[in-house]
């Protein structure tokens, strides 16, 4: 009776297993690194799939596939009413699955974002191996060119696009997307990129980015320039040190690097006129001395000082002038006057946000610290003039 117990419990036990009946083997799935979203003049969309050769990555042993000249990559393209349709077509002449989890960029064309993201993003967080940490990228022009382009420090454009938005801009995720669009009061931007010349100019294109994409709710409006962008830069939540330069005569510049930096915002209305003061405070430190100032002298470092904190008080300014021109709110000020003033964000701000954003008053005053000038105060190269 034991014996036929066991063996019931074992027969059973081998039924619940599950086995390798539903395995993926690596060679039959294409790994997608990167894939771009354009908006095609008939209204069509465009999807671009950058996937890698396995052949070319693993050299003259390497194992599987076929390859395409001397890229170790593959592009492709189809385009649909749908995304999905357009997805088909490419799976369909393809000998491979694509597989999406482990993509890091998706690029999106300058067309389609002046047309509105809302449906392309709807369409994306609804397939579930996509990935809502993925970062986007705004092309100028058509997002499939920046997947052919091939850039010299890494293997594939995405993940270039990906190492140099983090780097030089402020990354932006699927998610972060998402949220910016369902909350009232705060507008979003995407990172702006585009395909360059190397210099000197060689076989391959590099990837620059030109500064950073305004939208107002889901279409772009605008572009902020790598100066209106550095003045984007205070108001993220987490400050990414960046350098600039500070002219202290017509012909001496000093280059300078910011180590921290925060910007306080205070809402206030009087009257009906809604008044921003805007408090920027920054330490930095001393890269480049291009000038015969001895910075070790505490009158100059003053100069340097006040040079700096009108520099910075100068490019906020320029950054709010144009959120006010193009009545995008992409620093979320929305969202700190309605903490402040929730009741009258209700009845009477909330809903016309954008058009009350260009009446706006803003008062900006900085605070800039220079607190390491380097290991010397006088340039080595100058001729020693003290006996």
């Amino acid at each position: 009776m034991r014996r036929w117990m066991k063996g019931c419990v074992v027969a059973l036990c081998g039924l619940l297993m599950s086995g390798c009946w539903d395995r993926t083997e690596v060679n039959d799935i294409a790994i997608v690194i990167a894939f771009s979203i354009d908006k095609e003049a008939n209204g069509e969309y465009r999807l671009s799939v950058q996937v890698p050769l396995v052949s070319s990555l693993g050299g003259p042993t390497g194992g599987g596939g076929g390859t395409s000249g001397d890229n170790v990559y593959y592009v492709d393209s189809a385009t649909g009413k749908t995304l999905r349709e357009a997805h088909s077509l490419i799976q369909a002449r393809m000998s491979r699955q694509l597989y999406y989890a482990h993509h890091r960029v998706i690029v999106i064309g300058e067309a389609l974002a002046r047309d509105g993201l809302s449906e392309v993003l709807d369409v994306v967080a609804r397939f579930p191996e996509n990935r809502l940490t993925a970062y986007l990228v705004l092309a100028k022009g058509k997002g499939i060119n920046m997947l052919q382009v091939q850039p010299s420090f890494e293997r594939f454009s995405g993940e270039a696009m990906r190492e140099l938005i983090k780097m030089e801009s402020v990354p932006v995720t699927v998610k972060d997307m998402a949220q910016t669009l369902s909350t009232p009061g705060v507008d979003p931007y995407l990172p702006y990129v585009a395909a360059v010349n190397s210099h000197p100019k060689g076989q391959s294109k590099e990837i620059q980015v030109l500064g950073v994409a305004q939208f107002r709710r889901d279409k772009m409006v605008g572009v902020f320039n790598q100066e209106a962008a550095g003045g984007l830069r205070w108001f993220h939540r987490q400050f990414t040190p960046f350098s600039t330069k500070v002219s202290l005569t017509e012909k001496e510049t000093v280059n300078v690097r910011f180590d921290k930096g925060k910007a306080e915002i205070k809402p206030v209305i009087k009257q009906g006129r809604i008044q921003f003061m805007i408090n920027v405070d920054t330490s930095a430190s001393v890269i480049e001395n291009l000038t015969d100032a001895d910075l070790g002298r505490a009158d100059n470092l003053a100069a340097l000082e006040r040079k700096l904190s009108n520099h910075i008080t100068e490019t906020v300014k320029k950054t709010l002038a144009q959120m006010k021109r193009q009545r995008t709110d992409t620093i979320g000020l929305g969202l700190v006057l309605a903490r402040e003033y929730p009741r009258e964000w209700r009845s009477h701000l909330r809903d016309n946000w954008n058009e009350r954003l260009a009446q706006a008053e803003f008062h900006v005053r900085t605070k800039a610290e220079i607190t390491n000038i380097g290991q010397t105060t006088e340039n080595i190269t100058k001729e020693d003039r003290h006996e």
